[in-house]
């Protein structure tokens, strides 16, 4: 039986090409899926990852507060920190609630259970201060222990957030050895065409190569330049985007870990230096309760 084949130059190139760009474009193809799905992946992990840490911070910060206004209650006995203990505790459920929703871990989830039981007995029994004086010792070890839980699930999430990475590494690497094997496939095949094909052809697809490469390894400071065919270019302009787009992450990220770090140094250090002023007298002289109010306001 005779197959037909091709019996000019032109044929014989268009065939070549054919048998070349099949597994070509299938490997093309997978790699672009495959960078945007990982893109997609790590724009994620980032965005969760900065929102849990946050909200767990938030939550040892609220908690911190809440032990305050008992501990401003225990010394002044003013009902009105009771109010205010009130808002802030709604303040942290509402944490709690987005939180949970953040977690993956089912030891996170038993301890912001265990965190949110401690606060609850604490809430109750400050709603009944007024008329039931609570034990503020026991209520104060119960502080110590959300704090201690929050600590755990700052931990936690730190755990989730690294197995997220270490997955994203994983299909990194996964997605690398594909295309490894998949252009191992071709070199018999780019060898043969390398002898009739110009460096028009060759050269984009090494640098498209090595573009892959260096995105999944994660250098993403080299730009990624591709000159050649329109089709090729417009891959490399698509690879580019995805390397710009990857490197704005990563800045972001940074830059809101700066910023989040600034944000909460000052106001600490305000706090603490405008206390040492009370303390040594700087407006004058304090009486024995006041004195002992900026004394739990500076611990």
């Amino acid at each position: 039986m005779n197959f037909p084949r091709p019996r000019s130059l032109s044929g014989l190139v268009l065939l070549g090409l054919a048998i070349i760009a099949l597994p070509l474009v299938a490997g093309l193809v997978t790699a672009g899926l495959q960078m945007r799905r990982l893109a997609e992946t790590s724009e994620r992990i980032v965005a969760e990852g900065v929102n849990a840490t946050r909200l767990t911070q938030e939550l040892f910060a609220q908690s911190v507060s809440l032990e305050r206004q008992v501990r401003l209650y225990q010394v002044l006995g003013d009902p009105k920190l009771i109010q205010t203990y009130a808002s802030q505790d709604s303040r942290l459920q509402e944490i709690e609630t987005r939180l949970d929703q953040q977690l993956r871990f089912e030891l996170a989830h038993n301890s912001l259970h265990t965190f949110t039981e401690l606060r609850t007995s604490i809430s109750t029994r400050m709603r009944n201060a007024a008329s039931t004086p609570p034990d503020f010792e026991r209520v104060l070890g119960e502080f110590a222990r959300m704090q201690q839980m929050a600590g755990e699930i700052s931990t936690q999430t730190n755990t989730q957030i690294d197995a997220e990475v270490n997955a994203l590494r994983e299909r990194t690497q996964q997605a690398q050895r594909q295309l490894f094997w998949v252009f191992a496939l071709l070199i018999p095949l780019t060898v043969v065409t390398t002898l009739v094909f110009s460096l028009r052809v060759g050269r984009p697809l090494r640098q498209i190569d090595r573009a892959i490469s260096e995105l999944g390894s994660g250098a993403l400071f080299r730009p990624i330049e591709v000159q050649g065919p329109v089709d090729l270019a417009k891959l490399g302009r698509q690879l580019e985007w995805l390397r710009m787009r990857l490197l704005e992450l990563a800045q972001e990220r940074n830059r809101f870990l700066r910023h989040m770090s600034h944000e909460l140094k000052t106001p600490l250090a305000n706090i603490r230096e405008g206390t040492e002023l009370l303390m040594d007298g700087a407006v004058g002289n304090l009486q024995s309760g006041q004195r002992e109010v900026m004394a739990i306001l500076h611990e």
